[in-house]
Order: structure tokens, then sequence, then C-alpha cells
């Protein structure tokens, strides 16, 4: 009974509104009149129901694609009336999303970047998921961890986190062995200092003579194996700045990457690349495999990364660690990813979509997803009760010991959103810090220069915060 006020609902919310957005085509999956019985087949009560199809666009890398196509097959057998069309797209996902959404081809359902989300929401394009959530009559708000829920306005949710995620360092513990380095600390509360994690990237970077960062006669135009890899995006210091009482954009509209607290992190991150050399550059990364690949070949010792790499690390059998990120001047910090899913209005069929969407989202559909390493649960009685906790966090090779100290509690009880979540204009703003760090970290600018040189600039794009 639910389940039809639900539908009435969302029909009522659609309006005039047509499916010329819906990547499912040309309507295929609409109720019509003299459909066959071919057409048809029976939903979970048992009513006769027409055949739907509904278009899911989503990322990933090579071992993400098998697992997804493995889900969406049992929500199929799950719901025999639902075909769904999946497409991955590996790279370029952004630009492709947006190339479809201005074609009016946009999914029915799909991964979206954040700041993406944000603006669709804003046009009326995406659904506030918390409208299928109140008239579901399984689930409830406080069925999932709430800072996992993303908004555009007070009360008004685009949808979650992709999955619960959390950044920490991971490392290939045959290097620490070789190198005597001890074991990375698991527990906030034993978290490195940022001198104590330089220290050690030093002992771990290698030149091709078998010399250390520390030696007088290292090489640093000739690196073996470096002692540490970040990404150079929010994701790598967005954590540090926040846990150095920082900020992107405060609220009064200042840079906070040209603040003291925000400058600190980004002179910091930029000397592991151009004081220390225990880092590789833009430049030299570009020669170097995937960031995860590049720590199971011992390219480097340690990433910094967000937790979704334990697929990759838990699908290539290498014996490796997990330790929490290093203690800054603030609180300590982690953070998300920057994705969500949505659910675009122009779609025919929401209801269908809806259920895809649930499905998702609910580990006990799914759970080869969060044994595997690539997600972590949205719900929290997958974290709250030792029994479904145990059916994923621990006894698999994607989850090493002390995971749960350093990944999945920081991720409850140390969050901080990226700033793709909240600050307007993001992307816009972004497009100047990105090239500006890329100076740092090739030398061409100081991490003052660099951040000071573009803040003017910044400062002029910058809207507001979201709720």
């Amino acid at each position: 009974m639910k389940r039809r006020v639900l539908a009435l609902v969302l029909a009522v919310s659609l309006g005039t509104l047509t499916a010329c957005g819906s990547g499912g085509g040309s309507g295929e999956g609409t109720a019509q009149e003299g459909q066959s019985a071919e057409q048809q087949t029976e939903n979970s009560s048992g009513e006769k129901q027409e055949q739907v199809e509904l278009s899911f666009t989503y990322w990933g890398g090579s071992y993400e694609q098998p697992l997804m196509e493995k889900i969406i097959s049992d929500f199929e057998e799950a719901y025999p009336y639902i075909k769904v069309d999946s497409q991955h797209i590996p790279s370029d996902y952004e630009a492709k999303m947006s190339a479809m959404v201005a074609g009016q081809e946009e999914p029915d359902i799909a991964y979206i970047r954040d700041y993406m989300a944000l603006d669709f929401a804003e046009q009326g394009m995406l659904y506030n998921i918390f409208d299928f959530i109140d008239q579901d009559e399984e689930l409830d708000r406080e069925d999932f961890v709430e800072d996992f829920f993303l908004y555009w306005e007070e009360g008004k949710s685009y949808g979650m986190y992709t999955a619960g995620e959390s950044y920490a360092l991971f490392y290939n513990t045959e290097a620490f062995e070789e190198a005597g380095v001890d074991p990375l600390p698991t527990k906030v509360e034993d978290a490195l200092t940022w001198d104590e994690l330089v220290d050690i990237a030093q002992k771990l970077t290698i030149d091709q003579n078998g010399n250390n960062a520390q030696s007088p006669d290292f090489d640093p135009e000739h690196i073996r194996q470096y002692g540490i890899r970040f990404d150079f995006n929010q994701g790598s210091y967005m954590p540090l700045v926040h846990g150095n009482g920082g900020t992107y954009m405060t609220e009064d509209g200042k840079f906070g990457l040209a603040e003291e607290e925000g400058l600190d992190v980004i002179e910091k991150m930029g000397d592991l690349v151009t004081k220390y050399h225990v880092a590789p550059s833009p430049a030299e990364t570009k020669s170097l495999p995937s960031t995860a690949v590049s720590l199971t070949t011992r390219q480097s010792a340690i990433i910094m990364i967000g937790q979704w790499v334990l697929l990759d690390l838990g699908e290539s059998g290498v014996d490796f660690g997990v330790g929490v990120l290093p203690k800054m001047n603030g609180e300590y910090s982690t953070s998300p990813g920057w994705g969500t899913v949505g659910i675009f209005k122009s779609t025919e069929h929401p209801e269908e979509a809806w259920l895809l969407w649930k499905w998702l989202a609910d580990p006990s559909k799914a759970v080869e997803a969060y044994q595997s390493g690539l997600w972590m649960p949205l719900m929290t009685e997958w974290y709250t009760n030792e029994d479904l906790l145990n059916q994923w966090a621990t006894g698999n090779v994607a989850h090493p010991d002390g995971y749960i100290d350093a990944v999945m509690e920081p991720a409850l009880n140390n969050f901080h959103r990226h700033p793709s979540a909240y600050v307007k204009n993001f992307a816009e703003i972004d497009a100047l810090v990105t090239p500006a760090l890329e100076r740092m970290y090739l030398g061409e600018e100081t991490a003052q220069e660099a951040m000071e040189g573009i803040a003017d600039q910044a400062e002029s794009l910058f809207e507001g915060l979201y709720q």
C-alpha cells in the first residue's frame, strides 16, 4: 500500500515534466495500453507489472566494474520487471555527465560529483531524497549516518555519498620492514606529528643506488621508491587543512588556503616534493602507474588516499598496512569522497529509480562491495551492530589489522566534508587552485606566492556556502 502512495506522491511532484532528459531513451519502459503479456512480469506483490528500463551511470576502476555489474544483476533478479541499462564511465566522467545533461540525455540515476549535484539540485533537476525515504515503509532517515547526507538547502538532500569513505595512510609492509621502520599508528590519539611523517618518508625514499633521502649520497634525480605519494587535489590537502583548524573558504569570503592555517599545510605538502624529495611531483607522477599500483610495485612506500583503494590493494595480493593521517595543530580530521548517487527528475520511472538507489545503499544487498574494500556502509547499524560489522570489516584481505581504528572510527567521529560539498562555485575556484598548486609542486612558486597570488581572484568568485 505504501509503495502506491509513494507512486502517487512522485507522480504529483513530477507535474508536467517529460522524459526528454531520461537516459533511458524514448520511453520504452512507460505503461502503455494493450501491452503484451511478453512485456509484463510480476512485481514483488505478485501484481502484473509493465517492464521498465532504467539508465544508470557510474565511475570506477577495472576491479569496480565487474563488482557493480554483479550488484546490478542481483537487483534485476530481485525485480524482474526492471532492466538496468548500466554504463561504466572510467574516465572524464564529469565532462561526459555535463554533455549528457546539456543534450537532455541524463540518466535516470547516476553517480554525480557533489559540486555538480549541488548545481543540478538548485536548478530543480534532482529529487530531494527525503521525499523517498519519508514515504518508504522500510526506511527512516535515522537508519543512515547523518553526516553522510548532502544538502543544497535546509531539509533538502540530493542524496548521500556514494558510500562511506575516509582518508588514511596505506603502506607496503615489505618496504617498511626492509627500512627498519615501525608500522604506522592506527589510533587517532597515537597519530604521527608532521615531522615524524617526514622522517619516515625520508627513510623510505630510495634512489637507484640504494641510498635513502637522509643519506648524504642520496640522488633526488633518480628515485626508485618514493616514501609517500598523494593526489594533487582537495582529497590530499583538505583533511590536513581541516585538521589544522583551517578551511577552503571562510564564511565571510576569505580564501582559506591563503590564510595561516591553510597556507601552513600547503607549504608542508609542497616541501615533501621540492625540499625533501620524498614525494613525486605532478610531472613525475605522469610516468608512474596508478596510486594503488605504485604501492604494490614499491614505487611508493606510503600512499595517502581514500579507503576505496582497499579494493585494488586487496585484489593485488600485496602485503599492506594502514595508519591514521598525521595530526596537525587542530582537531584530527579525515574526509570522504566527493560523489553522490542522484535521481534525476527527468526520469519516467522515479519509483523504480528509488528502488535501485535503496538497493545500492543497503549493505545486505551488496555486501561484497563492502567486504572488497570499495565502500563503507551508509547505514548506522552496520557500524554499531558487531555481527554486521564483522560481515564486512574483518576477516578478509581488504581490511588489514587496524582498519577499524584507522579508517572506520575517524569516518564516524572526525569527519569534515570536502569543500566541493559546501562551497558555492567550487569548480570555478578550484580551476584557479589546481594550476597554482602545480606551480608550487614544480618549484616555480613558493606556497605563499601560489596561494596569495590567486586569493583575490578566488574571493571574487565566492558566492557563499551551502547549508
